[in-house]
């Protein structure tokens, strides 16, 4: 039995250390899809369950590169465990009081009541770099060691705190603070900032028009990541969704849904051609996938929307059997939709949770639970699920079979 453990958990640091050849963070690469993992249907808190480790309360997803899994947790932490067992290997503390220009700033920060520690950390398989709701981002290599710690006095735009997660593209970090601000990733420095562009509560996707690389944000403008010039707006709008980008299709999902095209060739402004638009009933906390043709969207009430990704046209709605299960009142659905494999996963901030086999029919294939919940999307890796519980970080997967005794 021991060994068989060995084995399986020698796959989860193969398959984690392979995430690493593009940047990993929320949702992954952003889109939510993981073709190559092959997760359990069935897990409970005494059922499959390979590990759990107490990290702390918080709303952001874990990642898992470089056989490690990093979260950050309440109210400034980043920890790192060890993918394979759980173990804790380090955690840094970012406070606001260890920088002199956040304690004079003319508007000081103060602890956030939904927050501090929600955007995801993000890692391109040598270094992690994280961003709290007080203003601070860091840099640290996968052992802990600090590369840059800085506090940026870029004001917020939204109410309930900054729950955007930081984008990497090549040597760029983006992060949404507000404005949205582009670093050099080696060192932290600001490279420009964009007014322009406020920050929702999604997470900003990137794109590509011709040999340009742009970014797409929730607010429904394209920058620039050359120089942050703003060269299309009101391409569409998410509140707490994230926009989601295949090829030169960009998506949005609100109260509404739309589909625009993005120019086969870079210029100093353009306009995205919408190519269809449609009212959705519910209110979006989850961010969808777009996969094969269909868009898949769970409302807060656990409605599920199949929508045909070329009209706009829906081809199923059905509510759940998932708490709230049609009812706008607590649990919620928070986490984002994944496809980890062959199937989608849904959850709620309860910790219950449905996995479903993605087309017309959407056919539930296992139902399942953890104690505590959280808001956070889980992340896959091979054959193991990372997801938050309460306090608790739980490594959910297959179960070796104990072998004949001797």
């Amino acid at each position: 039995m021991i060994q068989a453990m060995k084995s399986l958990l020698l796959l989860l640091a193969a398959g984690a250390l392979a995430g690493a050849e593009r940047p990993v963070g929320w949702r992954g690469d952003g889109s939510g899809q993981y073709p190559s993992a092959d997760p359990v249907t069935k897990w409970s808190a005494k059922e499959n369950v390979l590990w759990k480790t107490e990290v702390g309360a918080g709303s952001s997803s874990p990642i898992a590169v470089g056989g490690r899994v990093l979260v950050t947790a309440e109210p400034d932490l980043l920890i790192c465990l060890d993918a394979e067992t759980g173990r804790e290997l380090w955690r840094k503390a970012h406070k606001v009081s260890d920088f002199s220009a956040a304690l004079n700033a003319k508007t000081p920060m103060r602890p956030n009541q939904y927050g501090d520690a929600t955007p995801t950390p993000l890692s391109d398989g040598k270094r992690v770099w994280v961003f709290f709701n007080t203003g601070i981002v860091a840099c640290y290599d996968l052992n802990g060691k600090a590369r840059w710690m800085n506090w940026y006095d870029v004001r917020p735009t939204t109410n309930y705190g900054r729950t955007a997660s930081p984008v990497l593209v090549g040597e760029r970090l983006l992060v949404h603070f507000g404005a949205l601000v582009c670093l050099d990733a080696a060192t932290g420095k600001l490279l420009w900032k964009n007014e322009d562009a406020k920050a929702t509560y999604g997470t900003p996707a990137p794109a590509r028009i011709g040999d340009v690389d742009v970014l797409i944000t929730p607010g429904g403008h394209a920058v620039r990541l050359a120089d942050g010039k703003t060269l299309a707006a009101d391409l569409g709008h998410c509140m707490y969704t994230s926009p989601v980008v295949q090829g030169r299709m960009v998506y949005f999902v609100d109260t509404s849904i739309s589909a625009v095209q993005l120019p086969d060739k870079p210029g100093d402004q353009f306009e995205g051609k919408e190519l269809w638009f449609e009212d959705l009933s519910g209110e979006f906390y989850a961010s969808p996938i777009v996969h094969g043709g269909r868009i898949y969207a769970v409302d807060r009430s656990a409605n599920l929307h199949v929508i045909d990704a070329s009209t706009g046209k829906p081809v199923l709605t059905k509510a759940l059997e998932l708490p709230p299960a049609g009812r706008s009142e607590s649990p919620n659905i928070y986490p984002s939709l994944c496809l980890a494999g062959k199937h989608l996963f849904v959850g709620n901030d309860a910790g219950e949770s449905l996995l479903i086999e993605p087309g017309d029919k959407c056919t539930v294939v296992g139902a399942n639970s953890l104690p505590g919940g959280s808001g956070g999307t889980p992340a896959f890796s091979d054959k193991c699920i990372f997801l938050r519980g309460g306090k608790f970080l739980y490594c959910v997967g297959r179960q070796p079979v104990p072998g004949p005794s001797h």
